[in-house]
């Protein structure tokens, strides 16, 4: 069906294609690139941050407005330990054509909701008229993740990869801009004084000596969007 960000396409180009078969039957896959025209430039433009987590599944916030909204995730939580118990029961076991089958189930069911989640979140810059969004820079996040365990980190780092790279293609159809940002203490760093203090952060509750209170994935995701953008 008809979407006005399909006036935004200039151009098309296929990439590669592949010819497999999955449960008695044939699919052909292929990739396709979208050269979108570039929106005008306004120094005054809105911009929204988005903190990714294990407890939230991600949380998009405005520091210019004070807007925000909360992707808990709770389901996927519930599928990750489902999955994460079946995992060692395979992995024990030595079955590693079935620990194959359940880890592609588990990143189908993943890529589901990354594709919503992503969605969500273009559509909230859209309805407050943010035209950039700003991500944390995570290509070291197996270094920032030591507390999980060895055997999820594929999973965890495949789902943040995935949920970037489906913001970046839906904002870059809707002509909006994707940014990066050092991600160093952003949970830590108070968005109204700028002072960081591990403690400050208690579970879901950010408290600050200076007066300042909001829960904890909002507040690191005001700052995100408040932080300047690095080199891609």
């Amino acid at each position: 069906h008809y979407d006005p960000s399909f006036e935004n396409i200039v151009g098309i180009k296929k990439g590669n294609g592949q010819l497999y078969e999955k449960k008695k039957r044939w699919y052909f896959a292929f990739s396709i690139t979208l050269m979108v025209k570039e929106k005008e430039e306004h120094t005054d433009e809105k911009v929204i941050g988005v903190d990714r987590g294990l407890r939230m599944i991600a949380v998009a916030g405005c520091g210019q407005t004070g807007e925000y909204e909360i992707y808990n995730g709770r389901y996927l939580g519930h599928i990750r330990r489902k999955y994460h118990r079946l995992r060692k029961q395979l992995q024990k076991a030595k079955n590693m054509k079935a620990l194959k089958r359940l880890e592609n189930k588990e990143q189908s069911i993943i890529d589901y909701w990354n594709h919503v989640i992503s969605k969500k979140i273009v559509r909230f810059a859209e309805q407050i008229g943010a035209r950039t969004i700003k991500l944390e820079d995570l290509s070291g996040i197996r270094k920032m993740k030591k507390h999980w365990k060895r055997q999820d980190l594929n999973v965890h780092s495949w789902a943040f990869y995935d949920l970037e790279m489906k913001i970046q293609y839906k904002a870059k159809l809707k002509g909006l801009k994707v940014e990066y940002v050092d991600p160093y203490k952003t949970s830590q760093e108070c968005f109204q004084c700028g002072k960081v203090k591990k403690t400050n952060r208690r579970g879901p509750l950010y408290q600050r000596s200076c007066g300042y209170k909001k829960q904890a994935d909002v507040n690191a995701s005001f700052v995100i969007s408040t932080r300047p953008s690095i080199a891609g």
